[in-house]
């Protein structure tokens, strides 16, 4: 039989390379990127090009780690190859691009450039150079005429998806094996493309490590969130191959291919608003460089997805509305979620997107790296977003008060006081107790900290279109500073001036309302007009930046005790909710709404309103009486309920993400 085995195998891998067809792929590859990149200053850019191939204001001994300048020359080159080589562009084939084409490719060859970041060199300049090259043979270059060496040095310093290293893990990976398809597509060499392949739909899994997560967050840099920047990258990898590789012996089986479909459905694009990433969900990225988290780089994506799942259509061209800001683009659809892998809650409302992201024992502090996000320490403290518009915080960055991240609790030592800065490319949290429950359109989240010199118990109960924020046990050990909680610090939109504010109070700002019942507090607004430069948070950029900055803060003076705080976000286009705070202890914090929804955080064992539970634990009761429960710090195997005289006991684990439901229709029986 070994025989016989053998020569099946033989034909079926005759059979495999029969189907791949090198000019499918490259034909997909020239018009994915010919739709991306406008052909229109080739003539310009061939013009100003030195006879030795070079641009006179590039730097080409530049070593920069995140503005590295010979990444221009790489830029421009691929806008005379699109131009060159596109079959819809009317330079097609022009003897004059194919010269400069030609001409600068040879000076890359000969100049080496070198970056001391290996992202540039391992992933920028090679797929870069794929483009380029793969763009250029469609236009009639052939290989022979390419700079003598090229495709060697390609190969051998340029990293191999193949061989595991703390550098080829999650989106890191895809991006390096994406050059490697390039070049086995340009010399037709399946074994090269094979390797490419199978390094870009390795990571098309659920993983513990970096990449896609079980409950479909995305992590990089160790157990870090990172929905936009590194997720990014993988979606739009994944997206752009799987639809190259359609119809194709290269083609995954459906149920791999739609973790693409599930994450972007129902993780990717929901941190979106408008046209901006949430800042939460994009890391260090929300203060590297101006306009790095726009979100408009998501419609050739889309393009793909819409390939890809065409029955999800209506889906794809809603984002790409909002993406496009269309006046009659459609609400985002609603949606609750407690991403327990990443420590991050995201609820999505058609009025408005509400998230809050922290750090435990399992997950990695926002990260700063590269010189990037250098004032981001406070980011995994429980910080929260309210997006509207979806622009609330857009390119804030250079202009926030760092002290201040809206909905964190922190000693404020002054806006121009040095921030803390930890481990770089992310440390891990201390806290033990992170996580929490959704459940159709309520979730509720909580934070327990412990240790510092601020320690306190946090809690955020979204409810339909309110999110009741809370604080209790605050307290400070610094006699000098206050401590204070931020409700927002955004652009200003118009509605409020500076000053103190009695409580209860009700203000609104923008698109929201802020209510306040009475506390021991301080509630203290700020509009400022303020000038900075991105330099202070991103050492690259020398920009300058300017724009009045809205805050709101609660003052709970120096060195409080058992200090509390609660207050009530809501749209301000629509009638104030009907919510009741029915405690806010360092036991237990608890909210229910007109219709009898209840979010609870329990931080030790209790009762309220007819529910008992045996230990710590978030619980959401809905208006039909369901429960859902989850265990924030990921121990317990089981919780113990009890209602109207009935127990159940309901088993947790990593399978069910340290949640579990007890419906209204369950059977009266106890469980115990």
């Amino acid at each position: 039989m070994r025989p016989l085995l053998l020569v099946l195998l033989a034909g079926l891998a005759v059979t495999l390379r029969a189907a791949i067809d090198h000019d499918l792929f490259r034909e997909r590859v020239v018009a994915d990127v010919a739709a991306s990149v406008s052909p229109d200053a080739a003539d310009g850019l061939a013009a100003t090009m030195t006879p030795e191939g070079a641009w006179a204001d590039i730097d080409y001994a530049d070593r920069h780690r995140t503005r590295w300048a010979p990444a221009g020359h790489l830029d421009r080159l691929r806008t005379i190859a699109v131009a060159f080589g596109a079959p819809d562009s009317p330079r097609f084939r022009d003897p004059a691009l194919r010269e400069a084409l030609l001409r600068g490719l040879a000076h890359w060859q000969a100049a080496h450039p070198v970056c001391d970041n290996w992202w540039y060199n391992w992933i920028f300049a090679p797929q870069r150079l794929g483009e380029i090259l793969l763009l250029a043979q469609h236009g009639g270059v052939a290989l022979g005429e390419l700079p003598e060496g090229m495709l060697a040095r390609w190969a051998a310093e340029c990293g191999d998806p193949s061989k595991p290293s703390g550098l080829t893990t999650g989106s890191n990976r895809v991006n390096i094996a994406a050059h490697w398809c390039y070049r086995g597509i340009l010399t037709r060499d399946e074994e090269v493309l094979r390797v490419g392949a199978e390094g870009v739909l390795g990571p098309l899994r659920v993983t513990d490590a970096e990449g896609l997560q079980r409950d479909l967050s995305y992590h990089q840099h160790g157990p870090q969130l990172y929905l936009g920047n590194y997720g990014y990258d993988w979606i739009e990898l994944m997206a752009a191959w799987l639809d190259r590789f359609r119809g194709t012996a290269l083609m995954p089986g459906p149920e791999r291919a739609a973790l693409v479909r599930r994450y972007a459905l129902e993780a990717y694009f929901p941190a979106i608003r408008g046209q901006w990433y949430l800042f939460n969900a994009v890391g260090r990225q929300q203060a590297s460089e101006p306009g790095r988290a726009k979100a408009t780089k998501n419609l050739p994506v889309l393009r793909h997805l819409a390939r890809l799942f065409p029955a999800d259509r209506p889906a794809w061209e809603a984002a790409r509305a909002r993406l496009r800001a269309e006046p009659d683009a459609p609400a985002p659809e609603p949606r609750s979620t407690v991403f327990w892998r990443s420590d991050y809650a995201l609820h999505v409302r058609p009025a408005f997107t509400f998230d809050v992201r922290a750090a435990s024992v399992r997950t990695n502090r926002c990260e700063w790296g590269n010189n990037e996000n250098l004032l981001g320490h406070w980011l995994a403290e429980g910080a929260t977003g309210f997006a509207a518009r979806g622009d609330e915080y857009a390119d804030i960055a250079p202009l926030w008060d760092w002290w201040k991240i809206p909905g964190t609790t922190v000693v404020d030592r002054g806006a121009d006081a040095a921030i803390p800065r930890g481990k770089a490319w992310g440390a891990r949290g201390k806290a033990t107790f992170v996580g929490g429950a959704a459940e159709g359109d309520a979730l509720a989240f909580a934070y327990r900290r412990d240790a510092g010199e601020a320690p306190g118990r946090f809690a955020w109960l979204a409810l339909g279109d309110a999110v009741v924020c809370l604080g209790a046990g605050l307290s400070a050990d610094a006699p000098d500073h206050p401590l204070v909680t931020t409700v927002e610090q955004c652009w200003v939109r118009g509605g409020l001036a500076g000053g103190t504010h009695p409580t209860p109070a009700t203000l609104t700002h923008g698109a929201f309302r802020y209510a306040f019942p009475r506390q021991r507090a301080t509630l203290r607004c700020a509009v400022t007009p303020r000038e900075g430069n991105w330099r202070r948070v991103s050492s690259a950029f020398d920009v300058p930046a300017e724009g009045e900055v809205f805050t709101l803060w609660l003052d709970h003076g120096r060195a409080p005790k058992e200090a509390a705080y609660a207050y009530v976000v809501s749209p301000a286009a629509l009638p104030p909710p009907q919510i009741e705070i029915l405690a806010n202890t360092p036991a237990l914090q608890a909210a229910r709404d007109a219709s009898g929804r209840m979010a609870c955080v329990f931080h030790e064992a209790g009762s309220i309103e007819g529910l008992t539970v045996d230990a710590p634990c978030v619980a959401l009761r809905a208006a039909d009486g369901a429960l859902r429960v989850a265990d924030p710090t990921q121990t317990r195997t089981a919780l113990t309920l009890t209602r109207g005289g009935v127990s159940r006991t309901l088993a947790l684990s990593a399978e069910n993400g340290w949640a579990a439901s007890w419906p209204a229709e369950a059977e009266t029986g106890a469980d115990r």
